[in-house]
């Protein structure tokens, strides 16, 4: 039998997963006049940041977006990792699991936009959630990895 501790853990990972993957969608589901706002308030903020540090760098909204994308998509695969570690034992099935979930929620966020006005869904963009959560998974094996062997 499960200790309290773990199902208690596999309860809040889920409910963080989901509620992460309704985020994604969400602002998949704004048409484009408010996406585009969302992500010019950002590269100003972002932008008024660099500038009050001296620094003479200025962030392009597309490179914002794409900076959104990898970031959501990390913290997804950052949370898929972790609760299907609790949920599966097979380390190959774990992580094929995650990458698998992430990339389902990938395909699904580009083809939420198809139906948003003013929106599209973009290839290089599935490719992009989907390396970002690649990456978080692979970082965060090789990480549980090396403090097992300590």
């Amino acid at each position: 039998m499960k200790s309290k501790r773990v199902i208690a853990t596999r309860i809040v990972l889920s409910i963080l997963s989901v509620l992460m993957i309704g985020f994604i969608f969400l602002n998949s589901s704004f048409d484009a006049m408010t996406s585009d706002a969302q992500s010019f308030s950002v590269r100003e903020f972002l932008n008024s940041v660099l500038h009050s540090l001296n620094l003479s760098i200025v962030l392009s909204d597309h490179f914002v977006r794409k900076c959104a994308h990898f970031v959501e998509y990390f913290v997804l695969g950052t949370l898929l990792f972790f609760t299907v570690k609790l949920y599966l034992s097979k380390n190959s099935v774990k992580i094929f699991s995650a990458v698998a979930i992430g990339l389902a929620v990938a395909i699904v966020d580009e083809s939420i936009q198809l139906f948003s006005v003013g929106r599209s869904a973009q290839f290089s963009d599935v490719l992009l959630d989907f390396f970002s959560v690649c990456t978080a998974v692979t970082m965060l094996y090789f990480a549980v990895k090396m403090k097992i062997k300590r």
